[in-house]
């Protein structure tokens, strides 16, 4: 297991390396990162972790406290590269803008403002809960209760206003937003309301696809408007395009042995004629998709279903959904998805006047298929838009499972 330690790097030019104990379970949590320097450290992300051979390095920028005066060997050369970074030497243009000197003290200034007009204050310093390539979140304590704030990557940053638009449509199921900015692509939001308790599986998700309902019934007709947000067309026959595109060009494409490249490409092939015949089941490939819906990204309240971190919505087809928030085991056997559920009959509830019956039956065996494919597109955007240090296998291994999955999991023939 490699070692791994934290780098604080100071304005003034010192710095401060401090073993980990081991590897943060969940490489967005910023909060679990920093948790060894106590709660009264104020430190800011530096960049993704820095890797040489058995040795990882995570670095922030902050005060230093107890200067280290001597890096071993094995450290000095991760060390040197976050400090020529830190001293103004060229980084990745793919380096997220919060992870950039001055990014937090100018959004900060931002926030206050908003509070200002609003009457608000803070309380207490913001924490930095999740920080990564795609985003960053932040916890706000203000003296109208907490708030939010979302930073979102270029790949994503049609969220803040792709989200406010939402939650004007449909404010019962979207979290409200205080204030967008667009030129930061940020976006400061209304805590969460707190969730129920004792809820089964089939109970969340049930109110999760009544939510996903009411939300289709509240932009029908406004796809246009949508598309206006920013949120992109992702339908069918995109996805078809860029599976094609991921085998040939891709970040997989070159790291596949001659069989498995054939066994994708075949399987692609299949899903590309299941993906055609799902077009023909009479669904719009154009409807609201949030794109990555499951029980993480949704709190049921008393007043029912609010789904939030939309930062994949688009306009797509809208199967995918119901299949991505039932995929809570392997996707062979799958009751979850029955005809006859509760959930799926809610879920499906706005699109039975424009389908028949038998071509609605034949799009949900088809779901897995729309998912799986969408996923393994997403995947792939993700993973070109980070920096190769912060890309989860710079080798293409981690789009070529993406791919995997999809044709390891399509239905018999």
């Amino acid at each position: 297991m490699d070692t791994q330690h934290l780098l604080v790097a100071d304005p003034a030019g010192s710095i401060e390396l401090v073993p980990l104990p081991h590897p943060p379970q969940d490489v967005t949590s910023f909060a679990e990162l920093v948790a060894v320097l106590g709660p009264e450290r104020e430190v800011t992300p530096a960049g993704p972790p820095l890797r040489g051979p058995g040795q990882v390095v995570h670095r922030v920028r902050g005060k230093v406290t107890t200067p280290s005066s001597s890096i071993s060997d094995e450290l000095r050369p991760l060390v040197s590269t976050a400090l020529d970074e830190e001293r103004g030497g060229p980084v990745p243009l793919e380096r997220a803008a919060w992870c950039r000197a001055g990014w937090a003290e100018q959004t900060a200034a931002w926030v206050d403002e908003v509070l200002a007009q609003r009457g608000e204050h803070r309380t207490g310093r913001s924490t930095v809960l999740k920080s990564w390539g795609l985003s960053q979140v932040e916890r706000i304590p203000t003296s109208n209760g907490i708030r939010y704030l979302k930073a979102c990557s270029p790949l994503f940053a049609h969220e803040p206003v792709t989200t406010a638009w939402l939650a004007d449509a449909a404010p019962a199921v979207v979290p409200g937003v205080l204030a967008i900015d667009e030129a930061r692509a940020c976006l400061l939001m209304h805590a969460l309301p707190p969730a129920m308790t004792a809820m089964t599986v089939e109970q969340e998700r049930l109110a999760t696809c009544t939510a996903m309902a009411q939300m289709q019934e509240a932009v029908a007709g406004r796809m246009n408007e949508l598309r206006a947000s920013g949120a992109p067309d992702r339908g069918l026959s995109s996805t078809s395009r860029e599976l094609v595109s991921m085998l040939q060009n891709g970040l997989t494409a070159g790291h596949l042995d001659g069989r498995r490249h054939r066994e994708l490409e075949t399987g692609v092939q299949r899903a590309l004629v299941l993906l055609d015949e799902l077009a023909d089941c009479g669904l719009p490939d154009d409807a609201l998709v949030h794109g990555d819906l499951y029980p993480a990204n949704v709190v049921v309240a008393s007043s029912g279903a609010v789904i939030f971190d939309w930062s994949d919505a688009c306009l797509g087809h809208p199967v995918l959904d119901l299949a991505h928030l039932c995929a809570d085991r392997p996707r062979t056997a799958r009751p979850e998805l029955d005809w006859n559920a509760p959930w799926v009959q809610a879920y499906l509830e706005p699109w039975r006047a424009g389908c028949a019956e038998s071509k609605l039956k034949r799009a949900l065996e088809l779901a897995d298929v729309a998912d799986l494919a969408f996923q393994a597109v997403t995947y792939e955007r993700i993973q070109a838009s980070m920096e190769p240090d912060e890309r989860q296998d710079p080798d293409g291994g981690a789009t070529a499972r993406a791919l995997g999955a999809l044709v390891d999991n399509l239905p018999a023939r």
